[in-house]
């Protein structure tokens, strides 16, 4: 057989993409963290906060108790474009409500329910909103962490190119973004059998590939992935490291031993885990960079 991309076959390019396949373990990841989020319910402060027009344009909030404002960690799930739900990404929650922060488990309609350029656009619009409206539910608008895990990082990338300022928001940064086992161009998922139900054209990979655009700020990020990831995978990571490297902006590198591409991001679940600390380490220093604006000269 042909190649067809970087000197894989379809087959092999099509296994490389696969990530069910490749972990032949990962339903009973997914359903382990199916399981924590639903123990993390009861430290749910505000369930289904609507804010979009489609029905899947829903948000959790997991608050600590205390006044405000509270630093803000937003998970964008994964689910290859395809599938997944905020229901099942509030695995997290107990451990970031424990250290004080606001956890947001974003809902958003997924590539199985509308084109692509409208989940991505419907992504940017669900950040946008808790950027403009979490300060009213004991959020930090100046704190927020974008995490994103898969094809969630994928979309958490989107949210980092994205001109924020033609939406009316001010240009300024995020406190930190945390890209988990995701992918930085689209060209070889265009040309793998996933492209039957996400219908990427050309013109779309150049205008959502990471590495074909520019950051619009100045947000450290931290890239993680698994060992247990595929070549393409644990490829793909290293080139946006570079990307994020090359532009000063990356925070720390990760390749996780042990893990593979579904329980990697599971880590943050375990306060002690080094992506656990990576998250809080973005934290702590956009306090610090806060505290030194405020500070007279």
């Amino acid at each position: 057989m042909k190649a067809v991309f970087a000197g894989y076959d379809q087959e092999a390019l099509d296994y490389q993409y696969d990530n069910q396949r490749y972990c032949p373990t990962f339903r009973q990841t997914l359903d382990e963290g199916a399981r924590l989020s639903l123990e993390a319910a009861p430290l749910r402060t505000e369930h289904d906060v609507r804010w979009g027009a489609h029905q899947d344009a829903r948000l959790d909030i997991y608050a600590p108790a205390g006044p405000g404002p509270h630093p803000v960690v937003v998970y964008v799930h994964g689910g290859a474009w395809l599938g997944q739900n905020k229901e099942e990404s509030a695995f997290a929650a107990p451990a970031f409500v424990r250290d004080g922060c606001m956890y947001v488990a974003l809902g958003f309609p997924r590539a199985s329910q509308v084109p692509f350029a409208e989940m991505v656009a419907a992504v940017r619009e669900g950040v946008g909103w808790i950027v403009r409206n979490i300060a009213r539910h004991g959020g930090d608008p100046s704190r927020i962490v974008l995490i994103g895990h898969s094809s969630g990082s994928h979309l958490v990338t989107q949210c980092l190119i994205h001109d924020w300022t033609a939406d009316g928001l001010p240009g300024n940064d995020f406190a930190g973004a945390v890209l988990v086992s995701g992918l930085g161009h689209l060209e070889p998922v265009r040309l793998s059998y996933r492209n039957q139900r996400l219908h990427l054209t050309p013109e779309q990979v150049r205008e959502f590939s990471l590495l074909d655009n520019e950051p619009s700020g100045r947000t450290p990020v931290v890239v993680a992935v698994a060992r247990g990831d595929t070549d393409e995978f644990r490829r793909q990571s290293g080139e946006v490291a570079r990307y994020w490297r090359a532009r000063g902006l990356l925070a720390s590198e990760h390749v996780f031993e042990g893990r593979h591409h579904f329980d990697v991001i599971l880590d943050l679940c375990d306060r002690s885990s080094t992506l656990y600390r990576a998250v809080m380490q973005l934290i702590e220093g956009s306090g610090a960079r806060l505290a030194h604006r405020r500070t007279p000269t």
